[in-house]
């Protein structure tokens, strides 16, 4: 099984399980946040999954302001 990538899913994600992500630090991703990706992508994630240092970065150039 393989997760959704993520620039598949933060675009539409919550702006709560965007900050349950923003605070969550190395920890494993909560079912908040789980269960809503598997809603948008049709796809179960792991119950173990964590964020990658590769999804933080996309997450990081998302949340940067726009010139």
């Amino acid at each position: 099984m393989t997760d959704p990538e993520i620039h598949t899913w933060w675009p539409r994600l919550s702006a709560e399980a965007k900050e349950v992500l923003d605070a969550l630090g190395g920890e494993i991703i909560p079912d908040i946040v789980r269960d809503e990706v598997e809603l948008l992508t049709g796809t179960r994630m792991l119950r173990a999954e964590r964020l990658t240092v590769r999804d933080r970065d996309f997450i990081r150039t998302q949340r940067e302001a726009v010139d």
